[in-house]
């Protein structure tokens, strides 16, 4: 992995989109889930909240146990004829937002993302997915990574993303939505060698999100240049900006000046 004064040094300086397809279909997998397990509240514990998923029988529940001096928080998914432990909700406040329906979620397929810490890896935040006909959940914590929703391309549907600038070397995390697989889908804009033409190059590679004038664009690049990218629909498509300077280049060297 380069260091910071290598990388500062040696990359990102020279707007270069002749080294990049024009248009890549980036590959996105199944989204990583976290186990459950089954599990019903105390019999002392205290149901606090609960959020009934759209057009199902599941809710997401709250229960409360211990006094009211150190109290526990823990989350349940109640299914049609199941019950599942969401985890320990940690520092969790009874007035605040803690979930909030995805109502893009259609057919089998119902949903809401979890606002607040959750579960054994203390995961930030996540989407609960439920599906009808299986009785079943599907839980991502985005692996305990930051990810907040933005509709990238416009659609009304929003993609999670992961601007993870602090990572040696940069790089964005997506998870979208992909009706017909009835799943969400995620991938690591870092290490592939589709990016490029003619040759399979296993390089690392930096990329970071970019929100200017409401257009969002990912800039991409190696030792070699960079360029900038719009996504739309699992597809990375080249965009010229007018101004056509590095801003990760920029945000690195105001980072050494502080």
């Amino acid at each position: 992995m380069p260091t910071a004064n290598s990388r500062h040094s040696d990359q990102q300086s020279v707007y270069r989109p002749d080294l990049f397809l024009e248009n890549i279909a980036f590959p996105f997998g199944e989204g990583l889930g976290q186990p459950l397990e089954s599990g019903t509240p105390p019999s002392e514990a205290k149901l606090i909240k609960s959020f009934a998923l759209s057009r199902s029988e599941a809710e997401v529940h709250i229960y409360k146990s211990g006094g009211d001096a150190s109290p526990i928080y823990t989350g349940y998914l109640k299914g049609k004829n199941s019950e599942w432990k969401l985890g320990n909700l940690t520092n969790f406040n009874e007035n605040q937002a803690w979930i909030n329906p995805m109502n893009f979620l259609t057919g089998d397929v119902s949903g809401a993302s979890i606002e607040i810490p959750f579960g054994k890896i203390g995961a930030k935040n996540g989407l609960v997915i439920y599906h009808h006909k299986t009785d079943s959940w599907k839980i991502i914590d985005f692996q305990g990574h930051t990810a907040i929703p933005m509709d990238l391309d416009n659609d009304g549907v929003p993609e999670w993303v992961g601007n993870q600038t602090d990572w040696v070397p940069p790089a964005v995390e997506i998870h979208r939505w992909v009706a017909e697989n009835d799943r969400f889908e995620s991938t690591v804009i870092q290490w592939d060698s589709s990016l490029f033409p003619n040759e399979a190059k296993e390089e690392v590679f930096y990329s970071s999100l970019f929100l200017e004038e409401g257009k969002h664009f990912i800039e991409i690049g190696n030792k070699d240049g960079y360029a900038f990218f719009t996504f739309d629909h699992g597809f990375l498509k080249q965009y010229k900006p007018v101004d056509t300077r590095s801003r990760v280049l920029e945000m690195q060297m105001a980072r050494q000046h502080h």
